[in-house]
């Protein structure tokens, strides 16, 4: 590993082309880490066991407040397992993913790795170049429309994900996209006007100077520096529920696209199929220059997703997760990642 080696810094000419298949894993894990999660917990653990790899969430690390059914931890869950089976694939090492149940409660998945031949799968390149590239983007959208035939390479692309009554909708009517954004607003007023939500937030909120390796900098949330460091006392003792709903309307009701991901049904292996194709999604999006921006309040909080269903053409289908897709002006820092081996566990 080069010397002050910084996890967003990863490259695929570093791949141990003549070491174990331990040290291989291992190196594909350095993107797995990259994920985003709620609040940038990073809640994942790895277990490396010969040709496998254990993924298993920290307890430590849920969201009672924030995320009352562990959805979103699964999702961010997915989206790490998701990135993991891209860079694997890239390097011709993965075998096969198992999913739950598992005896310990907090185990997610089991990936089986195969021993590297020597070939890589370039038509994994471009997406594996984009993991380090991908920031959740905040601000306001241009008006720029995504084209048409790029909605369909993408479907096309991430299909067979659709499985266990999982699906995709493009919402691209200004309308729609108005209301969503307002459901958004709501959602927030909502989460602030409980305290206890208010302290946790607070709890992962850091400055833009800070030396956390995670929480949420004020930095990727287009704040300054001096407010970065007065700004999780006052979420913490103020609600700033309407200041904030406003900022994230402002910036959806912006977005030329809305991708949200509906189920069937609700259980964690559904959660975590749906956080693989969500990173999937953004990672497509992300590698032809367009950016993402993740926004769930409106599926969180209270009965709000019903309205989110008659949206969506009166959906039975339960939503579980929303971004925006478009194109922002300056673009912030990634947010900061624990290395991996404070992930790793025995």
């Amino acid at each position: 590993m080069r010397p002050n080696y910084q996890p967003w810094e990863i490259k695929i000419d570093d791949f141990p082309q003549r070491e174990s298949l331990s040290s291989q894993i291992r190196f594909v894990l350095q993107y797995a880490i990259l994920a985003p999660s709620t609040h940038n917990s990073q809640p994942w653990l790895f277990k490396i066991n010969k040709s496998e790899c254990e993924i298993y969430y920290d307890p430590k690390l849920a969201l009672p407040e924030a995320d009352s059914k562990m959805r979103d931890l699964y999702i961010s869950m997915g989206c790490c397992l998701e990135n993991l089976i891209l860079a694997a694939n890239y390097f011709n090492i993965f075998n096969s993913i198992i999913y739950g149940s598992f005896d310990k409660k907090e185990q997610v998945a089991v990936i089986k790795f195969k021993l590297y031949t020597g070939n890589i799968n370039n038509k994994y390149e471009k997406i594996i170049n984009t993991i380090p590239k991908r920031i959740n983007a905040r601000g306001i959208f241009y008006s720029d429309t995504v084209p048409r035939n790029l909605l369909n390479n993408i479907f096309f692309t991430t299909k067979d994900y659709l499985v266990d009554g999982i699906n995709i909708h493009w919402v691209t009517d200004k309308n729609k996209i108005t209301d969503l954004a307002l459901l958004t607003a709501d959602g927030l007023k909502i989460a602030y006007l409980k305290p206890s939500f208010r302290r946790e937030m607070s709890s992962w909120i850091n400055n833009n100077l800070t030396k956390k390796k995670d929480g949420i900098p004020g930095y990727a949330l287009k704040m300054p520096l001096i407010l970065s460091f007065i700004f999780p006392k006052l979420v913490r003792w103020f609600n700033l529920g309407n200041f904030l709903s406003k900022k994230n309307y402002a910036s959806l009701s912006s977005a030329p696209l809305v991708v949200i991901i509906t189920a069937e049904n609700e259980n964690p292996i559904i959660w975590t199929k749906v956080g693989r194709l969500a990173e999937r999604l953004m990672l497509e999006f992300n590698s032809f220059n367009w950016q993402t921006s993740i926004f769930v309040a409106a599926l969180e909080m209270g009965d709000l997703y019903k309205k989110v269903q008659n949206i969506i053409d009166n959906t039975n289908q339960i939503p579980q997760f929303l971004f925006a897709v478009g194109k922002v002006n300056c673009l912030h820092k990634a947010t900061p990642r624990h290395e991996l081996t404070k992930k790793i566990i025995s």
